[in-house]
């Protein structure tokens, strides 16, 4: 659900820990994050943008592969509990996008924090830059600035 934090930059997803995203120890296999990760974007675009992820992809055939992913897991998550995945745009380039991203727990303690970063993909195969980076399309330019870039703190 869209909340407030939208109006300040911050996206937010809350999504509950299935018995599937866990591995045989009983926690969040790690590359599940990634997937949760995918999941902020998706919704940043339909629910944020007004931009459905779905339209892009297969009506304007324009794609946001990630180019660079990486995460830092500060803490587990098990079976049952509901997690808080907030995404902020970090840097807009002519091309790509980074995103910050951390996920939280029910008790408000931060399990990951990471860091995305996707590239406009041409994914009509019928174009001359087929499967090449493009241009972010400006009418989504306009709103990822209405949204906020807020430039990542040095580590």
């Amino acid at each position: 659900m869209a909340t407030q934090d939208e109006q300040g930059g911050r996206h937010r997803l809350d999504v509950a820990v299935r018995w599937g995203h866990c591995d045989p120890a009983g926690i969040v296999y790690y590359p599940v994050y990634y997937d949760f990760f995918h999941q902020a974007m998706e919704t940043w675009f339909d629910r944020v943008l007004g931009v459905p992820y779905r339209s892009v992809i297969e009506t304007r055939r324009i794609g946001f592969p990630s180019v660079h992913t990486e995460a830092d897991y500060h803490a587990p998550s098990t079976y049952g509990d509901r997690l808080c995945v907030m995404l902020a745009v970090s840097a807009m380039g002519r091309t790509s996008l980074t995103f910050a991203l951390s996920i939280e727990g029910p008790d408000g303690g931060l399990r990951v924090s990471g860091r995305k970063t996707v590239v406009a993909m041409d994914l009509d195969p019928a174009s001359p830059t087929f499967r090449r980076a493009i241009p972010i399309p400006d009418d989504v330019r306009g709103r990822i600035e209405a949204f906020g870039i807020a430039p990542a703190a040095p580590a």
